[in-house]
């Protein structure tokens, strides 16, 4: 009998080792969505908002694209992709908001981003990113970090 204690203990170990590292998430590859902007008529609450788009339909209320003479606007493909915006309300500061990855573990996806503060403007702009990603149908929550804190997180149809 024990023999046999430290055989198992060397199995439960691997079994726990095993779990942990297949719990670890994956990168996933996601585009920035460029040349939109915020509808005038979209309130942001104070703070870093976080929104998840699963149809065309709630993109085109919240967003309007910033076509000029020399740029190319490409709307997401709501049906081979999710669509995931950040923005915070507008500031006479220059900020940028930067998606560093994506990740996924199981069906949880974290879209992990940063605040870049900048100088000072004498307008006011609304900071904003967009990105796309695969639209798997096994995805339930997609959850937003900033500087490894949970911002909010979202279930996903």
């Amino acid at each position: 009998m024990k023999k046999r204690i430290p055989f198992i203990t060397l199995v439960i170990s691997a079994l726990l080792f095993t779990t942990l590292a297949s719990a670890q998430p994956e990168p996933m590859e996601f585009k920035t969505v460029d040349n939109f902007f915020l509808k005038n008529d979209v309130r942001l609450a104070a703070g870093v908002n976080c929104m998840v788009f699963t149809n065309a339909a709630q993109f085109n209320k919240t967003f309007a694209a910033a076509k000029t003479a020399t740029n190319t606007v490409a709307t997401p493909n709501f049906t081979t992709q999710r669509v995931a915006a950040i923005a915070i309300p507008p500031s006479y500061r220059k900020t940028q908001l930067i998606v560093d990855k994506v990740e996924m573990s199981g069906s949880f996806v974290y879209v992990h981003f940063r605040e870049v503060l900048g100088e000072n403007q004498t307008f006011t702009s609304t900071p904003l990113t967009i990105i796309s990603f695969d639209r798997a149908s096994f995805i339930k929550v997609i959850a937003f970090y900033i500087d490894k804190k949970l911002v909010k997180s979202f279930p996903v149809k």
